[in-house]
């Protein structure tokens, strides 16, 4: 029988929904379905109970290496423009007709022989004073013109020939005007804007390029159109059909982020304190300061895996861009994705304007960075692909501070032509002494905040033996934060006091190991790493007599006497400190607990790297 096959709870992350991260063991933790297929398990609960909120903020690294976001098609009734959410002018929907995918759900528009604008009107709300894309499949049917608008007449919109799939016009972002052909003469027809206040979503059939309204048509020729999407962002995604409520994929509200590395390798549960973005247009420079440099949307794949990176080009000395609309915090962890095209690179800074001083400088070429002096903290992490993390880490500012963050398109000379680079997803997160993962901000007004990541009442008295057991872990923190925070996994009866834990604690590059008995500290063992985030396996035996730490594959620490627990005194196991404060902000790759207490070999076994 295998080591881990004794284990009485075991959780690798694996198996989840919004709400709900599943253990592997016990097995029979699941209810019985419909037919009573599982009703001869033991139907003890024992599996982790999830929350993040009301929040869409959180990204994760999927298998694929690449970045997933939570995706939401902002329309109702995606593909019913029957519906009263859709309004039509001068002309007639007719359902069943051939679609691009196979399907008879697709809809021919055809205008009225009334003179007017001829369109089919959307009024959305959750869309304003952000980036947004509109996209609709269509097909020319008699008429060859489509108009996509946003806030009708005086908003804008992109023209698009469905003859050819050409972009006849564009007075959107530049460059996200877009028609991909699907086949059969159908075309996905998407572009993107800076949306107002209030946006609509228009479209309009035309009779030729220029002629928007007045016009009139013959009362039988066309287009046809299937699957129409708003969504955030700078590029059109997978389409999302909708009903009486938008449609929603990628890292849903609630949903455990297993992440991975830029490898697709390594996938563990991600579980991160709050954190916010203040930059506003974290993807659209084009809502950025330029100076002494152009810049381009959607020139190439980003570390998201779709064409939505910026390139930004120099064209004179100091060529950069900036914001500093509302950043501001005592300290900033600011993070952006960089791809060297040509050139030498780039240089990450943050200014404080109030003061007219640079608080953090770090160039970066090639896979190589280099810090400016100064107390603070600089790095570059490859993503894959040529694309890297460049960060620093700031302090030393006032809450009434104005700070600004740069980004220039060489290494600080200032003199240097020629140079360009790719860059996507900027970040500055206010009171943080370390970066954490990315958070998209589209919005230009307002901060965007992720919330905490809880994971708690996993485990039950039947899986937990409160009188002697193993409490194992495969762990790595965020960030070394030294003695200023604790980080513990428990064991507990709901309340710290009566609390079995591990932790990363209690010093730089720690890990503790801690049993109290009803307020009463029994054991607490302590071992040194060189950097605890780096992957550790961590077990924690404990016994009336009888505690050791087991730090990958070795015993670290023992403690010959304290006292243990009562029968079923512990029934819940939680990333946190056993009463529900001080969370675990870190990746997890494996917990389990062994209702015995395992022999070295066993303990050395299980520990080994």
């Amino acid at each position: 029988m295998a080591l881990i096959d004794k284990a009485s709870l075991l959780m690798v992350p694996s198996t989840y929904e919004a709400g709900k991260l599943y253990n592997v063991l016990p097995s029979g933790n699941r209810a019985p379905d419909s037919t009573d297929q599982n009703s001869g398990y033991d139907q003890t609960r024992a599996d982790f109970t999830f929350d993040r909120g009301s929040n869409a903020a959180a990204t994760r690294i999927g298998s694929d290496g690449l970045i997933k976001k939570y995706r939401e098609n902002l329309l109702t009734e995606s593909n019913n423009f029957s519906d009263s959410d859709w309004l039509p002018t001068e002309t007639s929907a007719t359902s069943g007709q051939s679609g691009y995918d196979g399907t008879n759900d697709a809809w021919k528009f055809t205008p009225s022989a009334v003179s007017g604008p001829h369109r089919i009107i959307r009024t959305v709300s959750g869309a304003g004073n952000s980036v947004i894309t509109l996209s609709v499949y269509a097909k020319a049917d008699g008429y060859n013109f489509i108009r996509i608008s946003e806030n009708a007449a005086t908003g804008d919109y992109a023209t698009f020939n469905l003859t050819d799939g050409s972009v006849e016009s564009n007075t959107g972002i530049s460059n996200t005007a877009t028609t991909t052909s699907v086949g059969g003469g159908w075309y996905r027809c998407s572009f993107s804007v800076d949306g107002g206040v209030s946006t609509r979503f228009d479209i309009y059939v035309m009779e030729s390029a220029s002629v928007q309204q007045p016009w009139s048509g013959n009362g039988t020729d066309g287009i046809l159109i299937q699957n129409a999407q708003l969504e955030s962002g700078l590029v059109s995604t997978d389409y999302l059909d909708s009903g009486a409520t938008t449609a929603k994929a990628g890292v849903l509200i609630d949903l455990p982020r297993i992440n991975y590395d830029a490898n697709g390798e390594n996938g563990s549960l991600l579980l991160e304190p709050s954190r916010a973005n203040l930059v506003q247009f974290s993807e659209y420079f084009g809502g950025w300061t330029a100076a002494g440099c152009s810049i381009s949307a959607n020139y190439a794949i980003s570390p998201e895996g779709i064409k939505n990176a910026y390139l930004l080009t120099y064209a004179s000395g100091g060529s950069r861009i900036y914001d500093f609309n509302n950043i501001t915090g005592t300290s900033l962890a600011i993070s952006v994705f960089v791809k060297g095209v040509s050139g030498n690179g780039c240089h990450l800074l943050a200014y404080n304007l109030t003061s007219s001083s640079v608080q953090g400088d770090m160039t970066f070429s090639g896979n190589t960075f280099t810090k400016a002096s100064g107390s603070y903290s600089a790095k570059s992490e490859s993503v894959g692909d040529g694309w890297y993390r460049v960060s620093i880490v700031v302090s030393g500012f006032t809450s009434g501070d104005n700070i600004g963050v740069y980004l220039y398109t060489d290494n600080n000379s200032g003199t240097t032509s020629g140079s360009s680079l790719l860059a996507y997803g900027f970040q500055a997160e206010p009171n943080a002494s370390y970066v954490s993962s990315y958070i998209p901000n589209h919005s230009a007004t307002g901060v965007v905040t992720r919330a905490a990541d809880s994971c708690t009442g996993g485990g039950s008295a039947e899986s937990i033996n409160s009188t002697e057991g193993v409490f194992f872990a495969h762990i790595a923190a965020l960030f070394d934060e030294g003695t200023t925070a604790d980080k513990w996994i428990a064991l507990s009866d709901g309340t710290s006091n009566n609390s079995v834990r591990v932790a990363f604690s209690g010093g730089a590059n720690t890990i503790r190991a801690y049993i109290n008995v009803g307020g009463a500290v029994q054991a607490d063992l302590v071992y040194s790493v060189t950097d605890v985030t780096q992957y550790s396996k961590i077990a924690f035996k404990y016994k009336v007599n009888d505690f050791a730490l087991w730090v990958n594959g070795t015993e670290r620490a023992t403690d010959t006497s304290g006292s243990v627990y009562s029968v079923n005194t512990l029934n819940e196991f939680a990333f946190d400190n056993g009463g529900g404060g001080t969370g675990f902000p870190g990746n997890v790759k494996q917990v389990a607990v062994f209702n015995e207490a395992l022999s070295d070999s066993e303990l050395a076994t299980l520990t080994t790297l």
